[in-house]
C-alpha cells in the first residue's frame, strides 16, 4: 500500500496510528485490570476449560498490547497493519456470533472501564478497522531498530502480563483442610443447623458467600459454568448465605442473585465455619469435608472427578 503524498496527510496519517496505537493498550491494560472478570467471561461461553480460559484472557492482552506498540513505533509497518486487522477481525467475528447467541452482557473489550454489549463493540471495531487502513498508509520512519532493541519491547509486555497476573492454576493448587472441624461436625449433627440440608449423604460442593461481595460472586460463576459445562448434577451444589435469621431457611432463585441452591445461614454459625473468610467451598463427601477452595484456587478438574468419583478409580 503506497503511503500519501501530500506532507500534511502523512503528518496526520502517523497521528492516527499513534492514537491507534494508545487506544489498543489502553484497552490492555483495562483488560488487566478486570482480569478476573474477563476470564470468567470467556469461561461462561462453556467451550473452553477453566485454566485455558485463563490462559487466554493473558494471550489477547498481550496481543493488543504488542499491536499498539507496533503502531505506535511507526516501524515494520506492513506487518504490524496485517496484525492489527487480523486480531480485529478475529475479534468481530467472535462478537458477531456473541450476538447471535443472543449475549447481551459486557464483552469486557475495555474491561470495566466501559461496559458495552456484542453489538455496541461491533460497531466500535468496524469504526476502528476503517481507521487502521486510513492509518495504514502511513509513511513508517526510516530507522529500523536492530534485533537487540526489539526483542526486549515484545518480550516486556508478554512476560509483564504473566507476571504482573499469573493464572490462579499456576499459583494456587487443592488447598488443605483450613475448616473449623469441631464447628462443622455441630452444624451437621442430628440438632445442627446444617443437618435438614442433607449433606451428611453423597457428595456435595458446598459453597459459603456473601451477596455483598464481588469475588463471591464470581465463585458462583465459576460453579456454575462448571457444573453445566460437565452436565454435573445441580442438586450437588448448595449455597450458604450469612443472615441475621436464627434458623436455616432456604432461599428463592427470586430473592438471592446466586446460581445454586442457596440458604440463609446465621451469621454465627457462617463465621465459624469459614473462619471469617468468604467465598469458601467445600468438597463434602458424606458429610466429611475432602478439599477446601477459596476463589483463587477452584479447580475444575477437581470438582468434576470428586462429583463423579473419578478419585475412586485411581
Amino acid at each position: 500500500m503506497t503511503t500519501y503524498r501530500s506532507k500534511p496527510a502523512r503528518v496526520a496519517a502517523v497521528a492516527l496510528r499513534m492514537a491507534l496505537g494508545a487506544f489498543f493498550i489502553v484497552s490492555a491494560v483495562g483488560k488487566l485490570l478486570s482480569i478476573d472478570e474477563f476470564e470468567i467471561y470467556l469461561f461462561s461461553y462453556d467451550v473452553l476449560s477453566l485454566r485455558v480460559s485463563m490462559f487466554m484472557a493473558r494471550v489477547v492482552i498481550v496481543c493488543e498490547a504488542l499491536v499498539g506498540i507496533g503502531l505506535i513505533a511507526n516501524v515494520w509497518n506492513r506487518f504490524v497493519n496485517v496484525c492489527a486487522l487480523l486480531m480485529m477481525a478475529g475479534f468481530t467475528v467472535f462478537l458477531c456470533l456473541s450476538a447471535l447467541a443472543g449475549r447481551t452482557d459486557s464483552c469486557h473489550c475495555m474491561g470495566s472501564m466501559i461496559e458495552m454489549n456484542p453489538q455496541q463493540s461491533i460497531v466500535k471495531n468496524a469504526v476502528l478497522i476503517v481507521l487502521l487502513l486510513v492509518a495504514a498508509r502511513a509513511k513508517p520512519w526510516s530507522w529500523k531498530p536492530r534485533w537487540f532493541v526489539w526483542l526486549p519491547v515484545v518480550l516486556a509486555p508478554t512476560i509483564g502480563v504473566f507476571v504482573l497476573s499469573a493464572p490462579d492454576s499456576w499459583l494456587f493448587g487443592p488447598a488443605e483442610e483450613l475448616y473449623n472441624r469441631e464447628e462443622l461436625d455441630h452444624a451437621l449433627a442430628p440438632e445442627g443447623e446444617l443437618h435438614p440440608v442433607g449433606l451428611e449423604e453423597g457428595r456435595h460442593v458446598v459453597a459459603f458467600l456473601s451477596p455483598g461481595c464481588a469475588f463471591c460472586h464470581m465463585a458462583d460463576e465459576k460453579l456454575t459454568h462448571i457444573c453445566q459445562r460437565n452436565d454435573l448434577d445441580e442438586e450437588a451444589f448448595v449455597c450458604f448465605v450469612p443472615t441475621m435469621d436464627s434458623t436455616l431457611s432456604p432461599l428463592s432463585i427470586d430473592t438471592v442473585s446466586f446460581l445454586h441452591n442457596s440458604y440463609r445461614l446465621t451469621n454465627m454459625t457462617f463465621a465459624l465455619i469459614t473462619y471469617g473468610q468468604r467465598p469458601m467451598v467445600f468438597l463434602m463427601d458424606d458429610g466429611e469435608v475432602k478439599a477446601t477452595c477459596h476463589y483463587r484456587n477452584i479447580d475444575e478438574q477437581q470438582i468434576v472427578a470428586f462429583l463423579n468419583h473419578e478419585d475412586e478409580e485411581e
